[in-house]
């Protein structure tokens, strides 16, 4: 078949069958020659003619692989296929390269949010003033499951446009000027967006966490004990813990070797690159993973740590039926948190819970990123949560330097602090009698 801009049709023999094939050119990175490319509609059997397959392959939405030629005056989509094909889905190379779990969220915003709003201007004639306004209707007006979208969303649809505009002025592909980038610096008249969350993640105290503890110390849900135990002492992400195998165990140096994730039902290579480290395991931790082994169906070295039964061991537990199924209701049986209480609460807060300990016991913070894998100090610190018998015991500390701790009432009924006047050094000076708590 002749080919043409837009890609066209082939057929193919494979072990399933006749299969028709999406084809079309993209530029090689190694060399910058045109070469051919292919995605698989599906059997011919099951599209009969070709008109069929053409409108599978507009269902499927295939036309986004197209490495066409891209004219002087681009459109947003222009641009944002680009930037998918050379930026957002490379698989060869580190510079530039994202976690799998967030080319998924980033796609997602740039294909739900991004260019039905914007895919038809041109990518040189928006102005910040625009996007900062559509931004105001994300967050006033419902757009998904009838709600307005979070800000923390909106940050992340305003990172993927920025990423955009950015890898377009690398590729030449718009002016390389700051005026035309509309997602330029807010100190330079930039877009500008809300950034911090209204999210505050859940902390577990210690004592919470053995009463979390107690109520899953069952025969029947010794892997989810297992799991929230070892969630709680590791700080792992939930992708990182799902994906251990017994080999990962390491004893001998007293290390849980971090080499794989496991999310959304396939193999990832994990958040970043610097993350993929080895993580303490006290002795104590051994020998409760040691004692879930022996009684584990699944106990070959290869085998995973939390394996499926379902699924006779070939892949690892969900971690949000997990989650879902045993840790919140064991949390809401404890008090951890309500029965109609809607926010999120999984195994990430576990995380947060061992971060917020930390801090709150004077260990230091190059320890705490340390174990968490962060590369930055910062990420670190919004780990870290308040707590309230800590802050308690902060301003009883600052009670006791104003000397004010004692309370009695007055004959009013009201309760205050008990203060008489002493003379010294020719001025009145209130004094307080305190009492113990």
């Amino acid at each position: 078949m002749a080919k043409i801009q837009g890609g066209w049709l082939r057929k193919r023999k494979y072990a399933a069958g006749i299969t028709w094939l999406y084809c079309f050119q993209v530029t090689r990175a190694s060399d910058g020659k045109r070469v051919e490319n292919s995605k698989v509609i599906g059997l011919v059997s099951d599209f009969s003619d070709e008109r069929a397959a053409w409108m599978e392959v507009g269902s499927l939405g295939l036309e986004k692989h197209l490495d066409n030629p891209i004219g002087p005056e681009p459109t947003v989509r222009d641009i944002a296929e680009h930037w998918r094909l050379h930026a957002l889905r490379r698989k060869e190379g580190i510079i530039g390269k994202k976690a799998l779990e967030t080319a998924d969220r980033d796609e997602h915003n740039l294909d739900r949010y991004v260019l039905p709003r914007w895919s038809d201007r041109l990518a040189m004639g928006i102005k910040p003033p625009e996007v900062e306004a559509w931004f105001e209707i994300l967050a006033t007006t419902p757009q998904w499951r009838g709600r307005p979208l979070k800000w923390g969303t909106i940050d992340k649809i305003n990172s993927v446009m920025s990423q955009v505009y950015s890898h377009a002025q690398r590729r030449d592909l718009i002016s390389p000027e700051m005026v035309y980038n509309p997602f330029r610096s807010p100190k330079f008249g930039g877009v500008r967006c809300k950034t911090q969350s209204n999210y505050e993640a859940k902390v577990v105290s210690p004592e919470q966490m053995v009463a979390i503890l107690h109520e899953l110390d069952k025969p029947e849900t010794k892997l989810e004990w297992t799991l929230a135990l070892v969630h709680a002492a590791t700080a792992l992400r939930p992708e990182e813990c799902f994906a251990l195998k017994w080999i990962d165990l390491n004893p001998a140096n007293n290390q849980i070797l971090v080499q794989r994730a496991w999310s959304k039902g396939r193999l990832t290579d994990g958040k970043t690159v610097g993350s993929m480290k080895p993580v303490a395991m006290h002795p104590a931790l051994f020998d409760y993973l040691n004692d879930w082994r022996k009684e584990s169906v699944y106990s070959k070295d290869s085998d995973w740590v939390f394996a499926s039964v379902r699924e006779k061991g070939r892949i690892p537990r969900s971690a949000s039926t997990c989650g879902k199924k045993y840790l919140r209701p064991a949390a809401v049986k404890v008090g951890v948190i309500s029965e109609d209480d809607n926010s999120r609460f999984g195994w990430h807060n576990l995380r947060h819970s061992l971060a917020t300990f930390f801090g709150s016991n004077d260990v230091h913070p190059s320890v705490i990123q340390t174990m968490l894998r962060h590369s930055k100090q910062q990420t670190t610190a919004r780990y870290i949560h308040p707590v309230n018998s800590s802050q308690l015991e902060a301003q009883g500390l600052y009670l006791d330097a104003i000397k004010i701790r004692g309370k009695r009432k007055t004959a009013s009924g009201m309760r205050r602090p008990r203060v008489e006047s002493r003379v010294g050094e020719g001025r009145s000076k209130p004094v307080t009698h305190s009492k113990e708590w």
